[in-house]
């Protein structure tokens, strides 16, 4: 009983640390893109490979590696955009692979608010490719949301991005008697100095408040990540980086497990190297 509960729990938490790796996989950052895409034609879109890793020794029950790959295509015109993105991964520690669910997103063309304001609207839909859809027997999970740009200047980029999620399962409640989250409320955030020539430093933080089915209750998380990029040739970048997910204060577990910076169980360390289409 004791080897199942901890087996279940060394794949719990490698699943939650893959979502993580993947949320940044497939984040495909707005400002590295726009200030790396000269492409003037209808198409355009990426592809990357990332190898992730978290601190603990590779004989650890908890110990996570990884090797994923991720990418878009998209086409647009004066009407807007489409896209399409998808991705996967192998943990090499526990020999599991995971496929993420692909992402079709409408996107309105872009607005002008003032000479350094834009804005951007999204209309998108998860379609449950990736092995834990499945099996949850996902339907689809449509996605709205909003970028709000402000670049002031060549070397600064922000933009900030409220997003709802709403998930179309089958069944509310999981074989194992778990709430399946209903709606997901989110604010991502982020930031892009280009420091020197070809080399930039971007900070991504995202708020979310998932609410699961038949529950009042809101789950509320803090994803941060960093990452140090290095456009060593005409629309490719190598970078890496590191991403955190935990919570503000966490009534179960007390103030001691509040979110930090640095977090043993949850932070990963990552390698990527991206070419932009």
């Amino acid at each position: 009983m004791r080897e199942k509960t901890a087996q279940q729990i060394t794949t719990s938490l490698c699943f939650i640390l893959a979502l993580l790796l993947s949320n940044q996989a497939l984040a495909d950052n707005e400002n590295v893109a726009a200030a790396i895409d000269t492409n003037t034609s209808h198409w355009s879109g990426y592809v990357s490979a990332s190898a992730a890793s978290n601190t603990f020794e590779q004989s650890a029950p908890s110990s996570y590696q990884a090797l994923s790959a991720s990418g878009r295509i998209a086409y647009r015109d004066t009407w807007g955009s489409i896209r399409l993105s998808s991705g996967g991964e192998v943990e090499t520690r526990h020999n599991q692979s995971y496929f993420y669910d692909t992402f079709l997103e409408y996107r309105t063309p872009s607005k002008a608010l003032g000479n350094d304001w834009s804005y951007v609207g999204s209309a998108g839909v998860y379609l449950p490719t990736g092995h834990t859809s499945k099996e949850n027997k996902l339907r689809a999970a449509p996605r709205l949301a909003g970028y709000l740009f402000y670049r002031p200047n060549q070397d600064w980029n922000f933009y900030l991005s409220p997003r709802l999620k709403y998930n179309s399962y089958e069944h509310e409640i999981g074989r194992h008697g778990e709430h399946f989250i209903e709606h997901s409320i989110s604010l991502l955030a982020d930031a892009t100095w280009q420091f020197i020539d070809n080399w930039y430093l971007d900070v991504n933080a995202s708020y979310t408040m998932n609410k699961p089915f038949n529950t009042s209750r809101y789950d509320n998380r803090f994803t941060i990540s960093e990452e140090i990029g290095w456009s060593f040739a005409p629309t490719w970048v190598a970078a890496i980086g590191h991403n955190n997910s935990g919570y503000f204060f966490d009534p179960d577990r007390g103030p001691s497990h509040s979110f930090t910076l640095y977090d043993e169980r949850n932070s990963v360390f990552y390698l990527s190297i991206t070419k932009y289409l």
